[in-house]
């Protein structure tokens, strides 16, 4: 009349949640390379949320390099800033050097003393 139950103590018995599996956050990386002295590392970044700066040193060549940061700044950000200024900073010196002797050449052709011509000179003089 009633059905047999093969196992025993399955009235009654509750069911429990399984247990919530975190989903692993990707990891940025913390330490780069050094672009300087090319050391596989070396990088450290550091941000101070309180004080809002993002700092980036080098533990071979000893470089040091600041920034502002905000709530959501990451050090891949801080480093990628760096790499952008180095390379702004890089890309001003060979403009403000100006090609060296060729600019010393034209701004003396432009005043009109050639310096190369000197024997001419010495020449033109003495007829």
């Amino acid at each position: 009349l009633f059905p047999k139950t093969s196992a025993v103590g399955a009235m009654g018995k509750r069911k429990t949640a399984k247990k919530v599996q975190k989903k692993a956050r990707p990891r940025v990386m913390g330490s780069f390379d050094c672009m300087y002295c090319h050391h596989t590392g070396s990088i450290r970044i550091s941000i101070n949320k309180k004080a809002k700066i993002g700092n980036v040193r080098c533990s071979q060549c000893n470089v040091d390099w600041d920034t502002t940061t905000s709530a959501l700044t990451e050090p891949i950000d801080i480093f990628c800033e760096w790499v952008d200024a180095a390379e702004e900073a890089n890309a001003e010196r060979p403009a403000a050097r100006g090609g060296g002797s060729s600019s010393r050449a034209s701004a003396s052709r432009a005043r009109g003393d050639d310096s190369d011509d000197d024997d001419q000179d010495a020449e033109d003089s003495d007829a």
